[in-house]
């Protein structure tokens, strides 16, 4: 009798959620106060839930979400369709919040393995991955290299440029995570033990924007980033010489046994610093290290993708130009004689060099043109000290 009871008392609260018709869908009964849209319901059963035993149904309306149990029972030589209706919304909800979780776990990994695949990569290798990700247009990093701010900008490709230091591009290492910057939202700005860098998405309908302020691509990527930094660093400082920052000897023998590319055509400039060892001895090493490094800021002034500066020690500097014309080879010299002229207008110690310029093409030996380039070195050296014309601190 007890347990008669709780069971009458279970079906009397499921009773208010019954609809019974007849095998034609024609409603024949409904719960008193039975809570959903029942014409909805109708045409939804008739529209081809005929065999089916249970299905589901959105009551629009209301916004909820529905179990139907379907069951066929026999009066009086008459069929009648019995359903039972519950509520599975939060049910939904939370299977839905589930799998939306379990696809963003799989999305997260799938980002880390993209961006291990390619730790050994520069620091800017990630873009193409983050942008995938996040379904961005495009992405623009700013990060600061030995005196200037490197701008990458992926749009499919990735492209490189360089700024000047202004109250503009200070102003790009200030924005911090999730603050916007125009139609660019700011990703990450963070910083190394002395480089700034910081990552900007434009703003587009395709941006998955949580996505892009996901915490795990975020730690992910901040680690990649230094890491690539600090593995660049020590690249740059096994390369360069730490006084002048132009490449260094090491580097110079490097590219010189690869025939820095075996280009068609090359042109070597031999310089040597007049009258170091006398400035040093005469005024200290600070002024001879102020000599050293204005006559590389001439060389500086003028290397490109096709022009290599090196310090090979001392006061003895090479510069060597590949796939250029002869007339190239003569402006990139005038050009850095100007940038010297320049540089010597500001004060200080006043610099003078000697160049000797050899260019060759075709099949040239790399030794026989050094041979030649330093050889008229030292015959403009000797010109220049004819003329009077010495390094000397001016006073």
């Amino acid at each position: 009798m007890f347990i008669d009871n709780i069971i009458s008392s279970f079906f009397a609260l499921e009773k208010e959620h019954i609809i019974v018709t007849d095998i034609d869908g024609k409603l024949v009964w409904k719960s008193e106060f039975f809570p959903y849209s029942t014409d909805d319901i109708l045409e939804d059963m008739n529209s081809g839930h005929d065999d089916a035993d249970e299905w589901e149904f959105l009551d629009i309306e209301q916004r909820v979400n529905l179990k139907v149990r379907r069951m066929v029972i026999e009066y009086e030589g008459k069929n009648y369709v019995c359903c039972h209706f519950t509520d599975i919304t939060e049910y939904s909800m939370l299977v839905k919040e589930t799998l939306g979780y379990t696809k963003n776990v799989a999305d997260i990994s799938d980002f880390q393995s993209r961006i291990m695949k390619i730790m050994s990569g520069s620091y800017d290798s990630f873009l193409p991955v983050l942008a995938d990700y996040c379904s961005a247009k495009e992405l623009v990093m700013y990060t600061e290299t030995d005196g200037y701010i490197t701008k990458s900008v992926y749009i499919g490709t990735t492209a490189r440029s360089r700024l000047e230091y202004s109250n503009e591009t200070e102003a790009l290492f200030a924005f911090r995570r999730n603050e916007r910057h125009g139609s660019y939202h700011c990703f990450l700005s963070s910083k190394t033990e002395d480089r700034r860098y910081s990552v900007f998405a434009k703003v587009t309908p395709s941006l998955k924007l949580d996505n892009l302020l996901d915490i795990s691509a975020y730690n992910v990527l901040s680690l990649y980033i230094e890491n690539s930094i600090l593995r660049e660093k020590i690249v740059y400082e096994s390369e360069h010489d730490r006084l002048t920052g132009l490449y260094n000897k090491g580097k110079y023998l490097a590219m010189k046994a690869d025939n820095f590319g075996d280009p068609s055509t090359i042109a070597i400039f031999n310089f040597d610093v007049n009258n170091l060892k006398h400035i040093n001895d005469t005024y200290g090493h600070e002024y001879g290290d102020e000599l050293i490094v204005k006559a590389a800021k001439s060389i500086r002034a003028v290397v490109s993708d096709k022009v290599f500066g090196f310090r090979m020690g001392g006061d003895e500097y090479i510069m060597v130009a590949v796939d250029v014309t002869e007339d190239e080879a003569n402006a990139i010299a005038d050009k850095w004689e100007n940038a010297l002229e320049k540089l010597n207008a500001e004060g200080g110690v006043y610099c003078v060099m000697a160049l000797g310029l050899q260019y060759g093409e075709g099949s040239f030996s790399y030794d026989e043109l050094y041979k030649q380039s330093d050889a008229k070195m030292y015959l403009d050296k000797k010109a220049r000290k004819e003329k009077g014309q010495t390094s000397h601190l001016n006073t």
